[in-house]
């Protein structure tokens, strides 16, 4: 029942679905919930596509036992006229819109397909999506992600799939008996594929925290899944029930297999086990750290929001919270409260000068440098560029300081430090610290 209420709580807090559904969502309930979807989507929307748009074959229109019961006159006519009807049927034969019958080489509307996404979700669409952010958001490398956060993006896309199709299945079965144009149920098809992408924009900047760029190259590339999954499920598809096989498959793979499943699925409980825990941990009135670990949490999943409600209660414990006051700060510039971002990040310097291997003073820079007060933000950033002087961000800024003081030969020099460091990054961090170089190339 919980996992039901966080699917049609996607309707309307996409973000915030994915995230409770990352704390409290169950992958084998979503797994049934999308067989049932797919079950009534296939019999209703793809039934009547693919009666209206399937290719005529031959053995509709000719039956060899005929022969049996007629002369070889009679065979040859009803021979000819099956061939005649045939051919008449393949030339009337509506089309796909646009693309034609050309479509039929990536999807298919065959309705006992019913369980072909979940096994092209779970076995290829998943693992296309993780490959794509591990290769553009460079936040862990593929095995990790694979094995850390299969389950929680396996249970959100799953979820995702049957928010996107649910509505769509429900107006299949309203509408079946009627007599609508084929090119409204395809337009129904469309519509719930695309719903499908959008959906996945949220989920994926939840669960990997990336930005909505990352997350919608990995949306738009991991589609190819689909027709690939197409293409093998069609050739392994007749032994896919083969009992023979299954027991084969499981006497030899069975304890790997069985192995790799259980490892996603501890990934996933412990995940949710750490939250209830930090959730339970808020109910002592004097335990600051568990609202700073909660807020990060939801830094994480982009959801600036909730993080901040709970470093603010962190500091109504502790006011001098350094982690949640250095937190608070970062938000509060990107929210442009330049002020309110300084006086959090004093609370930090007066505790710890070298707080976050002194990257305190490289946010106080960049404060300073958006307020327009370029000698505070020189010092700042000078103290940082000192104590770090290959970080790309610092350089970008100390740059851009420079330039805006006038220091052109310095800020040029900052500038292509900053862009070697970047470059010269190790694999895990260069994709992350990307950006930088191409800001700072952008200055000269």
């Amino acid at each position: 029942m919980e996992t039901l209420k966080l699917l049609f709580l996607i309707y309307t807090k996409p973000a915030f679905a994915f995230s409770e559904i990352m704390d409290r969502g169950s992958w084998l309930i979503a797994v049934g919930m999308t067989v049932v979807v797919s079950i009534l989507f296939f019999f209703t929307v793809n039934a009547r596509l693919d009666a209206a748009y399937r290719m005529p074959v031959l053995a509709d229109y000719y039956n060899e036992t005929v022969y049996s019961e007629i002369d070889v006159d009679q065979a040859e006519r009803y021979q000819a006229n099956a061939l005649q009807k045939y051919q008449d049927a393949v030339r009337n034969k509506r089309t796909i819109p646009v693309v034609g019958d050309r479509f039929f080489g990536f999807y298919s509307f065959e309705p006992t397909g019913f369980y072909r996404p979940l096994l092209a979700i779970s076995l290829f669409y998943v693992p296309a999506v993780i490959l794509f952010v591990s290769l553009f958001a460079g936040i862990a490398s593929f095995g990790l992600l694979l094995r850390r956060d299969y389950a929680v993006i396996a249970t959100c896309t799953l979820l995702a799939w049957s928010a996107a199709h649910l509505p769509f299945a429900v107006a299949g079965i309203v509408l079946f008996g009627t007599g609508i144009h084929p090119s409204i149920w395809f337009s129904m098809w469309a519509a719930s594929g695309a719903l499908f992408g959008l959906l996945m924009l949220f989920a994926i900047r939840t669960v990997f925290g990336t930005s909505f760029a990352v997350a919608l190259l990995a949306v738009a590339l991991s589609w190819l899944a689909f027709p690939v999954a197409m293409y093998v499920i069609q050739f392994i598809g007749p032994w896919l029930f083969s009992p023979f096989l299954l027991l084969l498959a499981f006497f030899y793979f069975g304890g790997y297999l069985g192995g790799q499943v259980r490892g996603f699925g501890n990934a996933f409980r412990q995940r949710q086990d750490l939250k209830r825990f930090l959730q339970n941990a808020t109910i002592n009135p004097r335990d600051a750290d568990a609202h700073v670990q909660l807020g990060i949490i939801y830094l994480d999943r982009r959801q600036e929001s909730r993080a901040a409600e709970h470093f603010t209660k962190a500091l109504e414990i502790d006011k001098d919270e350094i982690d949640a006051n250095y937190e608070l700060g970062r938000l509060a510039r990107t929210r442009k409260e330049l002020q309110k971002a300084l006086d959090h990040f004093a609370v930090v310097v007066e505790q710890d000068d070298k707080f976050r291997l002194s990257e305190i003073w490289r946010e106080i820079g960049a404060t300073y440098l958006e307020a327009g007060m370029l000698e505070e933000a020189y010092q700042a950033l000078e103290k940082f560029v000192d104590r770090r002087p290959v970080d790309p961000e610092g350089l970008y800024f100390f740059g851009k300081v420079l330039k805006a003081k006038g220091e052109n030969d310095r800020a040029r020099e900052a500038f292509e430090t900053a862009i070697d460091s970047a470059r010269t990054s190790p694999y895990f961090r260069s994709r992350q610290l990307a950006q930088w170089a191409k800001r700072a190339e952008r200055e000269l």
